[in-house]
């Protein structure tokens, strides 16, 4: 290990250029004892080789980085990507303070794997906060990430190691988080993992606040290219898409690259073929051409067909295109490994239909700007997570090409921990399975607030409240072509809605299968909306199910499940309901809202009294 101990004030850079060895690891500590550096042309620390970097804020220190470069426009192999920028691992760790101030683009940034451990550090930055490409692991400290125009966490690479280890996590087992981002709070390339460590001395407590509820968002920033895809039957032709913003006359070519071949499902299968392409920042519009496959130069006038200039829809990631004799009619939906991705769109700002892809509210950023992101799925085991997100609280994709070669599952598994949201979409969202096994789960306030593709809750302490479905399952073009359903085995939960507009407190669009556990749904009470609302059967085995409104399907009941009702209107007050046996079910808050009737199924016991 190579050590330098660093103190006082520096106007200028420290570069760490050590050639990498194969056989004992160059490590590189940096000590910090009260330091100030502070660069306006540079990365004011730069690692430009070796095979670790750990920076050590020495106890009782101060130490800040300043990065004053003007804010990134292009891209430069010359300048570093952050105030902290290294090309190899980097580990942050010491029981002192370290301030990080970034004008350029990230904070603390690492094209590898970054680990973080008691220090008490401070990261402000235009883009990301903190950034390891590879992984971003958080066991103990005291950290604060600020995003004026990015995310606070991020990682980037989801592609195998040579030690075939899977990149792309986001790992917190403690410490104190806080994030305040303009886009997502955490964006994992592959998974994130919260948990308890029994080896830390405290469970970690993360906080964190996006786009307008955070102090600190500014104008987004936005990488110079990112990557969008074509779908098409047709491959006789070469493709090519021209970006404009508001001059088409004034734009930007991009070429497709072929990335694969898929076929629906059904009796009547469709052959699709999917290209990639780069996608311009600063873009607003687009037009798809089509032209043969002789032809290599580019062109406005001579081509085979075109469509008109369409709003680029940054809600997804894919533009579906369609010949129509010398014309192309774009739709849009997101990357999936199936056909229909997760929702076909009715063209650029179109409803659409058929997919989560085309759900949610519109009152919320017009980007991404979940609390917790990621390509694969998410899982709470412990810890305690605050989330306020002018988007979705908690969201997890499928049909996410990833580098290893798979496609991201959309999981969101829920094992332990206190979690509690408010977002202005959805609060818990799984493209794919969501699972509930145990935990305190608290939705202050959502559009929807547990939703996805099939839904289970086998345990936890759950208390949801939404505007529109505060349970919805719905149906999802995704890898496994799974049913909707809504899984209750377990756990309590009290769930609510507005009864404003077309609402339900429990939607599957397939099927609710009830074998255990308390469910309480509040919701309307009419056949249009309701307290339970499926297009598929409803089934209860066991458990109590509790519907203060009305339901749509007469569930079938088995196992001694008794139906019970009771007329009146309940609002507003704490009200406790009891078997006939006397036993109380639950004493809880309801909302302030007029609740019309109950109806009850439970292997329990009759439901005999509310007060």
């Amino acid at each position: 290990m190579r050590c330098c101990h660093l103190s006082g004030s520096l106007n200028g850079q420290i570069i760490v250029d050590v050639p990498e060895t194969g056989v004992e690891k160059s490590t590189v500590e940096l000590e910090l004892n009260n330091v100030s550096i502070t660069s306006e042309d540079n990365s004011p620390i730069f690692v430009s080789s070796a095979n670790e970097l750990k920076i050590k804020a020495l106890k009782n220190t101060y130490n800040t980085i300043n990065d004053t470069r003007s804010l990134k426009t292009v891209d430069s192999d010359n300048q570093g990507e952050g105030a902290i920028y290294s090309k190899c691992d980097m580990k942050l760790a010491g029981s002192g303070i370290l301030i990080v101030n970034a004008s350029y683009n990230n904070g603390v940034h690492t094209s590898d794997d970054l680990e973080i451990k008691n220090i008490a550090l401070k990261v402000t930055a235009p883009n990301d906060a903190i950034r390891g490409s590879d992984s971003i692991e958080i066991t103990s400290g005291f950290i604060t990430a600020i995003s004026t125009g990015g995310d606070g966490l991020k990682t980037s690479n989801s592609d195998i190691s040579s030690k075939e280890n899977q990149k792309g996590t986001i790992s917190i087992s403690g410490g104190h988080i806080n994030i305040y981002s303009a886009c997502d709070g955490i964006d994992a390339s592959y998974d994130v993992n919260i948990l308890d460590d029994n080896t830390n001395e405290t469970s970690p407590k993360l906080t964190i606040y996006t786009n307008k509820y955070s102090d600190y968002t500014g104008e987004v920033s936005t990488p110079s290219t990112s990557t969008m895809y074509l779908r098409t039957t047709s491959n006789n032709y070469r493709y090519a898409c021209y970006f404009y913003d508001t001059d088409s006359s004034n734009g930007t070519w991009s070429d497709v690259t072929y990335v694969r071949k898929s076929q629906s499902g059904g009796g009547n299968r469709t052959t699709y073929y999917y290209y990639s392409l780069k996608r311009p920042s600063n873009v607003k519009s687009l037009k798809v051409y089509a032209f043969n496959s002789s032809q290599t130069e580019n062109s406005l006038t001579s081509y085979v067909a075109a469509s008109n200039g369409q709003t680029i829809n940054t809600n997804y990631d894919t533009a579906t295109i369609s010949l129509n004799g010398s014309s192309i009619s774009v739709g849009w939906i997101n990357y999936s490994s199936n056909e229909g991705g997760m929702g076909q769109g009715g063209g650029p700002g179109g409803m659409g239909h058929g997919g989560m892809g085309n759900e949610g509210n519109s009152e919320k950023a017009d980007y991404s700007a979940k609390g917790i992101k990621s390509s694969n799925s998410i899982n709470i085991s412990g810890g305690s997570t605050y989330i306020k997100a002018y988007d979705d609280g908690i969201h997890a994709n499928n049909g996410v090409a990833l580098e290893n070669g798979d496609i991201g599952v959309g999981d969101v598994i829920v094992t332990g921990g206190n979690t509690t949201i408010y977002a202005s979409d959805d609060a818990f969202h799984a493209d794919r399975y969501l699972r509930i096994l145990c935990g305190v789960n608290t939705v202050e306030y959502s559009y929807e607030g547990f939703e996805g593709n099939q839904i289970y809750i086998s345990g936890g302490n759950n208390n949801v409240y939404a505007t529109d479905d505060a349970i919805n399952a719905t149906d999802n073009s995704n890898t496994t072509r799974l049913s909707a359903s809504i899984n209750v085995s377990g756990g309590y939960t009290f769930a609510a809605v507005s009864l404003s507009g077309d609402t339900d407190c429990i939607d599957s669009n397939g099927s609710y299968v009830q074998t255990g556990g308390i469910m309480i749904a509040c919701g309307p009470n009419s056949s249009m909306s309701a307290a339970l609302d499926t297009d598929g059967s409803v089934s209860i085995s066991g458990g109590s199910l509790i519907l203060f409104g009305a339901y749509e399907k007469m569930p079938s009941c088995s196992n001694g499940v008794t139906k019970s009702t009771m007329s009146g209107t309940f609002s507003n007050k704490v009200y406790t309901i009891t078997y006939s046996n006397g036993e109380v079910i639950s004493t809880l808050q309801l909302p302030n809202q007029s609740y019309r009737n109950i109806n009850s199924f439970s292997a329990n016991g009759t439901i005999s009294n509310i007060a």
